[in-house]
């Protein structure tokens, strides 16, 4: 859909935690190896939260990175955001806990739950806000600990996922040029159980047998979300391009939700969009689900490699199962 909405970011920040764990940490642990990881998923290591940090941690301190990158002060936001499915409890929301710890005036504060395109959805949501006028500033944050949902002994997940968080302020353009160009999200409920955790909530509260059965653990059928992600990210990056009348050698860059390594390029060797113009980070973080965008747009921002006018492509799917693109003139 062609959007042409005038909202500039203008300060982001990315919370990692300290520890990494490589490969070889997992390999003893379950059957793998560093060499059958990285040959099937393109991931080294990924980071872990301390014993009782939470997500509200994470995205606390991407926030505030955030915010000091767009010079401003906690009392400046109008709006808070967070995509996680990782909360820290059911509730309050994780919001909620990332307002009270900033000091924040009492602005409405809300979570959004798309899995790993949380933060481009939530892009949508907070562009919304700003451009009707609602809200000034909004901070959009990205944060997860899927290691806490993550079986430790499946050889399937275990390997794949990580902890981040990711923040973003957006406020009106300064520049008319500038601001989202296009996007695209939608979802998929029928395969909803393709990636899910079937118990805790109230189709299953906690009890001895689902817990015993762990239950409450992340389940992924792979191989079939690995066809449906080349697929739909191929799609998305074309069809969004073309909903803003651009090319794909005109992008920038392609920042991808980091799920694994072969999707993405994959994805890109059908749209003819070489990697030098794609941004990877899996083999350092892992999948880090509503983060992983928003911690690739950070590194992009940081590493300088997107400047003034460039054309910057969001492109996420996850759980849901969902999807979500975003076309940036930055």
């Amino acid at each position: 859909m062609k959007l042409g909405w005038p909202i500039e970011i203008i300060g982001t920040g990315a919370c990692l935690p300290e520890q990494v764990v490589t490969n070889d940490d997992l390999a003893r642990l379950v059957d793998t190896t560093d060499e059958w990881i990285v040959q099937r998923t393109g991931i080294r290591e990924r980071r872990r939260v301390a014993p009782g940090e939470a997500t509200s941690d994470l995205a606390t301190r991407a926030a505030r990175q955030a915010l000091e990158a767009a010079n401003l002060a906690h009392e400046d936001i109008d709006l808070i955001i967070v995509a996680t499915a990782t909360p820290d409890h059911f509730l309050p929301s994780t919001a909620c806990l990332v307002q009270s710890t900033l000091g924040c005036r009492w602005i409405p504060a809300f979570d959004m739950s798309a899995a790993c395109s949380g933060f481009a959805y939530g892009l949508v949501v907070a562009a919304q806000h700003v451009v009707s006028g609602l809200c000034r500033t909004v901070l959009l944050i990205g944060a997860e600990c899927l290691t806490t949902i993550t079986d430790p002994i499946e050889r399937g997940t275990c390997i794949l996922f990580g902890d981040a968080a990711g923040a973003a302020v957006l406020r009106p353009a300064s520049d008319a040029s500038r601001g989202i160009l296009a996007g695209r999200w939608g979802a998929d409920g029928a395969r909803g159980r393709l990636i899910w955790m079937p118990a805790g909530g109230s189709r299953e509260p906690a009890s001895v047998e689902s817990i015993a059965a762990r239950r409450h653990y992340m389940h992924m059928q792979g191989r079939e979300v690995y066809k449906f992600a080349v697929t739909q990210m191929h799609d998305i990056v074309r069809q969004t391009c073309d909903d803003a009348g651009v090319s794909i050698d005109e992008l920038a860059l392609l920042i991808p939700h980091q799920s694994n390594l072969r999707i993405i390029e994959s994805a890109c060797d059908k749209l003819g969009l070489p990697m030098e113009r794609v941004l990877v980070n899996i083999d350092r973080y892992g999948n880090t689900s509503a983060a992983s965008v928003a911690v690739g747009l950070h590194e992009a921002r940081s590493e300088g490699r997107v400047k003034s006018g460039d054309l910057v492509m969001l492109a996420a799917f996850g759980a849901g199962l969902t999807w979500a693109s975003t076309l940036l003139r930055v």
